[in-house]
């Protein structure tokens, strides 16, 4: 078996702290510290509930389904945008313990905000600290902690959520709850005395997981939990702030998703209290909710019988071309919410919520088709095959591997990165050095500015690589009548760097594009490149186009496609990078040529750890045609 470099228990697009090559240590300083990392990988194959995406359909949940009931929703999303939360050159402090400290719930949300309003100047601070209660923590006492962690950075908003050790892992008790609510109140107090204009979004604690589990007495802790969250609620009420319910709707996915995978779903908070990135990401839409968030990407709907475009919302299209391919320009204003759905734990969690409706819809709806099944490019890289029922009632863009699905996933990493360099400053030159003599806290102050001015940076290339693109798109008949079968299916081949854990046997021509090990090919892990795979098609004949794509892991970057006649001088018939880990498919189109070898030659590879050592070069199939005889 082909062994990861590393494993984590949480396998998705987010990862907090490991991306690249780069590994921060992990904070370990209280009992309720915990750090969730993962793999940065793209997504690559879903169904958005009631899209059809890479020809896997679920039961329908909403009205998405039909393109008719999903327009009278469209008129909703402008509302929701007027109305959202932020406003330009807000500063936003996300407060509270451990669970704020994975900068998970926190990163997805910034993220959101980034790719979906690119244009809209909001700057944020994670000030999350492992076992912090009301009254403070390791990061000192709680005024300090307002102090150094909220107030020093002027927030226009505030987010806090405390609650998980306060209730103290027992039965309600009034004397510790009364000293929650006094608490509670003075963090408040503290922070509207400084600036009387801080907007709060009071957050109602999420849930320890009394649902996967048997409680641990009468009632449960999250039944507790839930008594500190009504009291939330009610100061929130009081002080006419914003509440976000980050409880309830992670305990009703957890009870539907128990229901449908029961081992699974308990690993989605594996240690009760802290969730992994799924448990996180139905926090962040929590969150996001209650600032107003829009589900909306863009949308598009083409009628090539009329020959024009009918709606556009938050995108321009322009340059359509119709016939027996369709073709436009297309340059929307938002950017998906990247996703991976390989993880079986987001996969199970994405499909017992309502994330994608609620927040990640860029519908595509294409009429007056007439070939039975479609390919989607853009910029050439294929989004996915479809029939022309499915493209008529809309596909759910914001859930297919494309380019824009990659540059959000740039966005997130830059995301991470930020908030990685920001925490590494706090929590290891500037909390070190308090109460260190005159001259050492002087002393550091020139180099606090100056990690402080590398954050800045990295916050600037985040918000350049979230501004809006144009892309090129191309509908085209999936299996030309023109075009053969496809000649790879079951062939042999033999790579230059066998793979010798077993990892792949025959998945380079098996006629899947899965991304599990059995139906995926790779190399060995021989540190020598250029390295190849030849396939033998058994006789010479005919070749005019070479399919091929990489899964959403591994350091595999360009990719070069050769033929022979004689399998020994090769002639190279197209060449393609690939972005890093993002499940990409492509087809290199030629003039015939009589072929009986097709070689597939690796000459470089990422740097990145994406799962596996980057040494290894990943393909998830290989297809060849020619012209029908």
């Amino acid at each position: 078996m082909l062994a990861p470099t590393y494993l984590f228990d949480t396998i998705l697009l987010f990862g907090n702290y490991t991306f690249a090559n780069t590994m921060l240590p992990v904070p370990k300083d209280s009992m309720d510290s915990h750090e969730s990392n993962a793999n940065f990988l793209a997504s690559k194959v879903f169904v958005s509930n009631n899209f059809v995406v890479n020809h896997v359909k679920t039961s329908s949940r909403s009205c998405w389904a039909v393109m008719g009931c999903g327009m009278a929703l469209l008129g909703t999303f402008q509302t929701a945008r007027a109305d959202f939360a932020l406003k330009p050159n807000d500063r936003v402090v996300f407060y509270g313990d451990s669970i704020t400290e994975q900068r998970l719930y926190t990163t997805f949300a910034e993220t959101y905000v980034v790719t979906r309003f690119p244009k809209l100047p909001v700057t944020f601070v994670h000030s999350g600290w492992g076992g912090d209660r009301v009254t403070g923590g390791g990061g000192g006492p709680i005024d300090l902690r307002l102090k150094r962690d909220v107030l020093a950075y002027k927030p226009t908003v505030m987010t806090i959520m405390l609650g998980m050790n306060d209730a103290a892992y027992r039965a309600f008790d009034q004397g510790i709850f009364n000293t929650y609510s006094t608490g509670y109140n003075h963090i408040l107090d503290v922070v509207k005395k400084e600036d009387p204009a801080v907007r709060f979004t009071l957050i109602q604690p999420s849930p320890y997981d009394d649902v996967t589990r048997t409680p641990t007495f009468d009632g449960g802790y999250n039944a507790v939990l839930q008594r500190y969250a009504a009291f939330v609620k009610d100061t929130a009420t009081a002080k006419n702030a914003t509440v976000a319910d980050l409880n309830t709707p992670v305990v009703t996915m957890l009870q539907k998703a128990n229901g449908l995978d029961a081992p699974t779903a308990q690993q989605i908070i594996p240690d009760r209290v802290h969730p992994g990135p799924a448990g996180h990401l139905i926090m962040a839409e929590a969150l996001l909710k209650a600032w107003g968030a829009p589900s909306l990407v863009s949308s598009v709907t083409i009628d090539t019988t009329a020959k024009k475009v009918t709606r556009s919302d938050n995108t321009q299209v322009s340059d359509l071309k119709t016939g027996s391919t369709i073709t436009w320009t297309q340059n929307d204003q938002a950017l998906p919410f990247p996703l991976d759905t390989t993880d079986s734990k987001m996969a199970l969690t994405l499909k017992s919520s309502d994330f994608v409706e609620a927040l990640n819809q860029a519908p595509l709806q294409v009429t007056g088709l007439t070939a039975p099944r479609y390919t989607l490019t853009i910029d050439g890289d294929e989004a996915g095959d479809f029939t022309s029922e499915e493209l008529a009632q809309g596909i759910n863009l914001a859930m297919l591997p494309t380019p824009m699905q990659t540059q959000a996933q740039n966005v997130h990493r830059l995301t991470l990165k930020h908030n990685d360099e920001h925490s590494w400053r706090w929590r290891n030159i500037q909390v070190p050095l308090e109460g260190r003599s005159q001259a050492a806290q002087k002393a550091s102050k020139p180099l606090i500015k100056a990690l402080d001015k590398e954050e800045e940076e990295t916050v600037k290339q985040q918000r350049a690589a979230a501004q809006p693109k144009p892309h090129r798109f191309e509908l085209s008949v999936t299996s030309p009548q023109n075009e053969g079968p496809n000649l790879a299916q079951g062939k042999p081949y033999v790579s230059s760097d066998p793979n010798v854990y077993n990892y792949g046997g025959g998945g380079l021509t098996d006629g899947s594009w899965s991304g599990e090990s059995p139906h995926t090919f790779a190399t060995g892990d021989v540190d020598a490149f250029p390295k190849t795979v030849t396939i033998d098609l058994g006789a010479a004949t005919p070749v005019s186009r070479v399919r091929t794509g990489i899964p959403a892991f591994g350091s595999t970057k360009t990719v070069k496609v050769l033929v022979s006649e004689d399998g020994q001088k090769f002639t190279e018939v197209g060449s393609y990078t690939f972005p890093l880990a993002a499940g990409r498919r492509r087809s290199f189109k030629f003039a015939p040529v009589s072929t009986r070898y097709v070689r597939l030659q690796y000459p470089d590879h990422y740097p990145d750890n994406v799962g596996y050592s980057p040494l290894f070069s990943f393909t998830s199939e290989v297809e060849v045609y020619g012209p029908a005889k």
